[in-house]
């Protein structure tokens, strides 16, 4: 009964361990670039664009946490849920507070207009918080819970009658004699018992009522975790099908291997049995070859051997199958006899021969590890922040930490090298020497971005997120590795530019200084001077009030740069915390610009402006001309064509 039961536990242990090893294979998953608003582990929406601070992961977070607050309220008439117009988005209300908002940009996702998408998602909002609520209504759990204890009444049932049937059937099979079974007999040699069949009846039983067994605990464990809703989002039962059949060929490869280890004692009692009657020593004349002792103790050795070989068949053939059973290890018994049974001789021999090496590399192995692991946590506390060195940032903790391990491995490697088999070979030593050569020579331009990517990590130009301007290059960095560092350009165009390209180039950071400072977007026009120029500032920053992104706190400005022969130069500046919308704003900037001037009657005089002095009226403001002050007459070479004119008061 002991081993029987730690056979199950050991069942039940490896079972998990195949869960939560699928589970983690499956979860490598693919990069999301979209997050989802999850309620009740069901995904209502997704999201793609962050709200000022908010990123688009954190916000999804945050409308979940509010859904869920909405859906235990159950004083929220959800009729209530009202869509709200709002400057620049649409927001969801209950009760006078916000539950969400819906941006335009959220709205150009989805190809639709905000509010039609707000009304979308009120839907989808008052349509899961309905359900949820039946679902966890006193009247529904307690509907689970009766059946619940049905199931569980049932199972109970089950194992209760089988306790009483299938002893009853074990019975009737025991009594049966050699009158309703007979020996299987072959030309008169008898070659199954009646004892050995109704010993197999016996087996079969049991075997069947165990599979029996195991099947009605899978189904009352599906039906259960499928009818409460707190488990009803597992995804459980392609996993428990795995491990029950999993369970059900171990225990037959157990009841086999059981079976012929007694069959292979049973033939070793027959050779001894056998001696002398159908075992006779081997004679030529009157020299005995091969006595019957002998001949037992071989056939006794072949049986031994075959014992071995069928158990390795079996073996194989149960690791295949039980492998099949899971995703993740669908494909490994196809090769796993390749690599086990190719390399087995040499290693085996190589093994022997290298014992004593092995265990100064061990010793080697454990030092090691220990010195990494005490760098680890050395700069893993450095991370954290409760240990800080002086002009060491945080964020250099973990590439300094793999840079120290990496020559830590470097070090222990070349310690170890003169240990390993073969390295003293020539052959070894030619092959490392033809490597050495090989990498030198190819890997000049890798080992250059590598250390520039070293420095660039110390440097600390950018991180993951921000808008540089690297050369000629500008773009969001989206991934920085010791090779290379990737740029998403505002026209959705992956660069990947070399670590000592980056290096070697110019480098601005707009997004460094943009969320506490605000980053300055500037852009110039060129207007007349018959324009008083306090009138352009307050043109260029009503221009700059209308636009969307800028920020009020630090307020727009505006200088004049250049008093140039046709014109003046403006320059406005604006403050904005949105250094990946530049294009946009900008864009908006220049309408807004090229309207508020149309407005006030005021012309750009861009890119040239050019007048005429003889017969015109000089370009400045009207009240600044003198009352006496009349425009000159046309003339051509110095002479007056139209005659001179009178001067006032003449």
């Amino acid at each position: 009964m002991k081993t029987g039961k730690n056979f199950l536990i050991i069942l039940l242990i490896f079972s998990l361990c195949l869960i939560c090893t699928n589970s983690q294979a499956q979860s490598n998953g693919n990069e999301i670039n979209k997050y989802p608003v999850v309620l009740d582990s069901d995904t209502l929406f997704f999201l793609h664009t962050g709200i000022g601070i908010f990123s688009a992961e954190r916000r999804a977070e945050e409308i979940g946490l509010k859904l869920k607050s909405v859906s235990e309220n159950n004083s929220l008439i959800l009729d209530s849920i009202k869509i709200t117009d709002r400057e620049g988005y649409f927001s969801l209300d209950a009760q006078n507070e916000i539950i969400m908002a819906v941006t335009i940009a959220d709205a150009e996702y989805a190809d639709t207009t905000a509010e039609d998408l707000a009304e979308i998602y009120r839907k989808i909002i008052v349509k899961k918080v309905t359900e949820m609520r039946e679902i966890y209504s006193e009247r529904s759990l307690i509907i689970k819970g009766v059946l619940s204890a049905v199931y569980l009444a049932g199972l109970i049932l089950f194992f209760w009658g089988a306790t009483y049937a299938f002893p009853w059937f074990y019975k009737i099979i025991r009594r049966l004699d050699k009158t309703k079974i007979k020996d299987v007999a072959l030309k008169g040699k008898e070659i199954f018992k009646s004892a050995t069949i109704v010993n197999s009846l016996l087996i079969l039983l049991k075997g069947f009522r165990f599979a029996f067994s195991l099947y009605a605990i899978y189904l009352f464990i599906v039906n259960t975790i499928q009818l409460w809703p707190y488990t009803s989002k597992w995804e459980i039962q392609p996993y428990l099908k795995s491990i029950s059949f999993f369970i059900f060929y171990t225990a037959l490869f157990f009841t086999i291997a059981k079976g012929i280890n007694a069959l292979t004692r049973l033939m070793a009692v027959k050779y001894r049995s056998w001696k002398e009657t159908k075992i006779k020593s081997v004679k030529i004349k009157s020299v005995e070859i091969l006595s019957a002792d002998r001949t037992i103790e071989t056939l006794t050795f072949i049986t031994k051997v075959s014992r071995f070989g069928i158990l390795a068949i079996l073996f194989y053939i149960y690791i295949t199958i039980a492998f099949s059973l899971f995703t993740f290890s669908e494909t490994w018994a196809a090769t796993l006899l390749s690599y086990i049974l190719t390399p087995l001789k040499s290693v085996i021999t190589s093994f022997l021969k290298f014992l004593p090496n092995l265990f100064f590399i061990i010793v080697l192995s454990f030092v090691f590890n220990y010195i990494i692991k005490f760098v680890k946590f050395i700069f893993i506390e450095i991370d954290k922040g409760t240990l800080e060195l002086p002009g060491f940032h945080r964020d250099w903790a973990i590439p300094t930490f793999k840079i120290i391990r990496f020559l830590i491995l470097v070090l222990a490697a070349i310690i170890i090298f003169p240990y390993l088999p073969g390295s003293d070979s020539p052959f070894f030593q030619g092959i490392s020497v033809f490597l050495g050569i090989l990498f030198s020579l190819g890997s000049s331009s890798a080992i250059a971005n590598m250390v520039s990517g070293i420095v660039l990590t110390y440097m600390r130009p950018f991180k993951i997120g921000d808008r540089v301007k690297i050369a000629e290059t500008m773009g969001d960095v989206i991934e920085k590795t010791l090779l290379v560092t990737r740029i998403r350009t505002p026209k959705n165009v992956d660069i990947t530019i070399p670590n000592a390209m980056v290096l070697g180039s110019h480098i601005i950071n707009f997004s460094s200084s943009a969320s506490d400072k605000g980053l300055i977007l500037h852009t110039t026009v060129t207007i007349g001077y018959d324009v008083p120029w306090d009138k352009v500032h307050a043109l260029l920053v009503s221009a700059a009030g209308e636009t969307d992104y800028t920020l009020a706190d630090p307020k727009p400005f505006v200088l004049q740069t250049s008093l140039d022969d046709f014109y003046v130069s403006y320059e406005l500046n604006i403050y904005t915390n949105e250094p990946g919308k530049m294009a946009s704003i900008y864009s908006q900037l220049h309408s807004k610009i090229q309207d508020k001037f149309n407005e006030a009657g005021v012309e750009i005089m861009s890119p040239h402006y050019s007048a005429m002095r003889d017969g015109n009226q000089v370009a400045i403001p009207s009240e600044f001309i003198p009352k006496t002050y009349e425009a000159p007459s046309f003339k051509l070479f110095g002479v007056n064509l139209f005659g001179s004119n009178k001067k006032s008061g003449e």
